[in-house]
Order: structure tokens, then sequence, then C-alpha cells
């Protein structure tokens, strides 16, 4: 038990120190991801760096009920017309008194994400920006709009041209009707782990549970709001 402790107290203190190194570049380490998660979909890091860096780029978060499955889709736009795209998948979570522990390995491995790559042809490129123009991807959003963790909703934020963008669409307060690129997104990804599909729901605010466990879907452990270009401060 001891050396469990020990291992666990070693894990904390290199996630915490990559996490003050690289506070918004990365969200695979379950610690770092607690600390960088609401930056991180706000697109923080690609704001900050919008016209700066040169770097022409796309963050789309899909937030499939959080305790159930998060797909994130990092874009790359190159000179040459393809874009580099990663894909990451963060999905059952599970429960922390159901794990069974067999090494150190296991311990956040229900909370890791499963990462996939592809690169994107030039045509495969413009039918993603023709078809994130159509769903109005690069703004403006819609101020007040609030995304619960425990519904679904799409987050996109974008630098194109050194001109930051930012979006967001919830279900089912807009139905997705102006989402045109999630079917095609699904089909480029490669991470093989079915597509949690939106539902209809209760209201979040009539699901709250306060003696709900923390990954119980019903415990609504968190609230984004967005803002006149991205999401506001919390």
């Amino acid at each position: 038990m001891k050396s469990f402790a020990a291992a666990l107290g070693a894990v904390l203190l290199v996630a915490t120190a990559a996490s003050a190194q690289r506070p918004d570049r990365t969200v695979d380490p379950p610690i770092v991801r607690s600390f960088n998660w609401f930056s991180y979909v706000a697109g923080d890091d690609i704001r900050s760096n919008c016209g700066k860096d040169g770097r022409n780029r796309l963050r789309l978060v899909y937030n499939a009920i959080y305790t159930e499955q998060v797909r994130t889709y990092e874009i790359f736009l190159q000179p040459d017309g393809t874009a580099g795209m990663t894909v990451g998948v963060l999905a059952d979570q599970g429960v922390v008194s159901n794990l069974l522990i067999r090494d150190g390995g296991d311990v956040l491995k229900p909370w890791s994400m499963r990462r996939g790559e592809r690169i994107l042809k030039p045509e495969e490129t413009r039918e993603l920006l023709n078809l994130l123009q159509a769903s109005a991807a690069f703004g403006p959003p819609r101020d007040g709009l609030r995304l619960p963790d425990v519904d679904f909703w799409w987050t996109v934020a974008s630098c194109r041209d050194g001109v930051w963008g930012f979006q967001a669409y919830h279900h089912p307060t807009d139905g997705f009707v102006n989402v045109k690129f999630a079917q095609q997104l699904f089909a480029w990804d490669t991470v093989l782990v079915p597509v949690n599909p939106p539902r209809k729901l209760v209201p979040a605010e009539l699901r709250r549970d306060p003696n709900a466990p923390v990954n119980h879907m019903k415990a609504n452990q968190w609230t984004l709001t967005v803002g006149k270009d991205g999401l506001r401060p919390r």
C-alpha cells in the first residue's frame, strides 16, 4: 500500500510540474487536464498566439456528457492545402470505487485520452473549411449560451490568417441545426470508439443532484458560459 501511495505521489508531482510548464498545450495526462480543461476548451493558447506565430489552426471539442464521452479535434492547416488532424477521445471513465489496480499504469487509465492522427488531403481540408463556414463556426457566438458538463455541445476555437474566432452549439437549445461538420469529422475520426450521439435529455438544471456520486451523470459539476467572442472567464 505504501509503494502504491508513493507511486501515485510521484505521478501527481510530475503532472503538476508539466502543468506549470505547459499550461494550455496538453490535456492528455488526467491530472494536468484537471488544471487545464476549461482553458483548453476556450482555446486560450490559440487566442494568445493568434497572429504571432503564423499558425492557422482549429480546435473542435465535442462534449457528449463529460463523464460519458468527449472528443477533441486539433486541426493544423498547412501552406500546401493539407491539414494535420489529431483526435483525442475520453470515454468510459468509470467510477473510482470500481477500479481494480493491477499496476501503477492502471491508476489513471480510465481517465486517459485515446489518440489518433490523420492527414487531410487538400480537397478534404477545403471540404472541412466549407462545412465550418456553412456552420458559422468562426463566430461570433451567442452571448450567454450555457454549456453544462452533463449536456451535448460543440465548441470551435480558431485562428486563421491572424484572426481569432470562436463558436459554440448546444443541444437541445439549438438542436445542433447549425452543425454541418460533425458527420464528416466523425467519418475521418481514426479512434475506434463509437461516437456517443446526442439524445433527448431533461434540462440540466432539473438533473442536478447534490447527493449523486461525482461521476454520476446527474451530478452537474460545472457549466461554461459563452461570451461575445469566446468563453467567459471562470
